[in-house]
């Protein structure tokens, strides 16, 4: 399974209780990832710092998280797992230029530590601009 993934979004809608994470992150890049793999017909994730792989229609709460450094090792375990599980055959994963958004930069050496741990080749796409 081919899977496009990109980071999580600050932005959120601030509804109480449980919503799909596509509708929870206000996030044009996530909107528009989400309907390119529809297109491309792949699975789509968002990497979260504190739930880690979502599908899109998963319900997650509101809540406010930016993934750290220290926290690196410990999620890209929980998602290679994912990967595993989910049979991902290559990820492509959108990100900012790291070199740009240092925000950006412990979620992209997840999904690399995830990829490398679960086997699954890795292509990183840079988005114009500095999206976040």
């Amino acid at each position: 399974m081919n899977i496009i993934c990109t980071y999580c979004s600050k932005d959120k809608a601030p509804d109480k209780g449980l919503m799909s994470a596509v509708d929870r992150y206000l996030s044009e890049r996530i909107t528009g990832l989400a309907a390119a793999a529809i297109e491309r017909n792949c699975a789509f994730r968002i990497l979260s710092g504190k739930f880690g792989l979502v599908a899109p229609d998963v319900a997650i709460p509101c809540y406010d998280h930016l993934l750290k450094p220290g926290e690196v090792d410990t999620l890209s375990s929980r998602v290679a797992a994912d990967l595993r599980d989910l049979g991902a055959t290559h990820v492509e994963y959108h990100t900012a230029a790291p070199e740009n958004v240092i925000a950006v930069r412990p979620y992209l050496s997840v999904m690399e530590a995830a990829c490398n741990r679960a086997s699954v080749p890795l292509a990183v796409v840079i988005l114009p601009g500095d999206p976040v």
